[in-house]
């Protein structure tokens, strides 16, 4: 104790030499008890092994039966998870509808397809003129292949964007359109190129009209980029919670099955203890 260290008197220590191990007639240094018969000494670090690993059952087996255990801690993890998950969930239910603002019914003019190389798109929304050009995809035979994307050459939608947005709306809008200019352009070209007529009259509204489930915007095509990303949460979310919900249920099953085992692993390790002792003392 550190108190006789301070205050008892000193003692002169005595030198000690340590026994140490010696090694059995194969030369293995050995720290546990030899066997009885030096033949049977494979036979008993066989058993020794086969023990440690029946002790490691015989553990998880009694930790099954615990009422606070490595499957039950795992457990309350996946159910503070799965809360959560569902919480997010109704978050994302209970976000409400921003106030739809349309845009004005203003004409697009101007609308042509040339079906030239390279294809082009072009039209107008009052003086801002929009145009696109087609960049052709070609393979190694020198043929085109698919069709290639339409590259923006003019026109920038803030020009168009009306002065009545709202200040916090006004960013969300601009990428909107962006976006809804580009579904529109590609549209008049594929139908220039199935041979349908195009749509006539388009207006500016027709380019972000308010979305009836957020409030948002739809694009050209009647696609909300905010309801597919709420959507695409969603599905994340619920397929997080499933897999999670399987690991739990594969956690119990595990926990059952250890708990289950006791009596035989119980029984195991007493008769691997049976048999070293016997072959230690022969």
């Amino acid at each position: 104790m550190v108190w006789k260290r301070l205050f008892g008197k000193a003692e002169t220590p005595v030198e000690t030499t340590p026994v140490l191990p010696q090694p059995d007639a194969s030369g293995i240094v050995r720290r546990q008890r030899a066997a009885a018969d030096p033949a049977m000494q494979e036979r008993l670090d066989t058993l020794r092994r086969r023990r440690d690993m029946a002790a490691y059952d015989l553990e998880r087996a009694e930790s099954a039966r615990q009422p606070e255990n490595p499957w039950q801690e795992r457990i309350a993890l996946l159910d503070h998870s799965l809360a959560t998950i569902e919480a997010d969930l109704q978050a994302l239910d209970a976000i409400p509808p921003l106030t739809p603002f349309a845009l004005p019914q203003m004409p697009l003019t101007g609308v042509a397809v040339s079906l030239e190389e390279p294809v082009s798109v072009d039209f107008s929304v009052g003086p801002e003129h929009f145009r696109w050009e087609e960049e052709v995809d070609w393979d190694q035979r020198g043929g085109p292949i698919v069709r290639g994307q339409l590259r923006q050459l003019s026109g920038d939608v803030a020009n168009i964007l009306p002065a009545d947005v709202p200040p916090e709306r006004r960013e969300v809008l601009l990428r909107h359109l962006a976006e809804s200019v580009n579904v529109l352009a590609v549209d008049l070209r594929d139908r220039t190129l199935e041979g349908e007529p195009l749509p006539a009259p388009i207006t500016l509204a027709d380019l972000a009209r308010p979305c009836p489930q957020c409030g948002d915007w739809l694009d050209w095509l009647g696609h909300c980029a905010t309801c597919a990303h709420r959507a695409w949460q969603r599905q994340n979310l619920r397929q997080e919670a499933a897999r999670l919900t399987r690991e739990r249920e594969e956690l119990e099953e595990d926990r059952y099955k250890w708990s289950e085992r006791l009596s035989v692993a119980r029984k195991r390790f007493a008769d691997i203890e049976a048999e070293i002792a016997a072959v230690e003392t022969g």
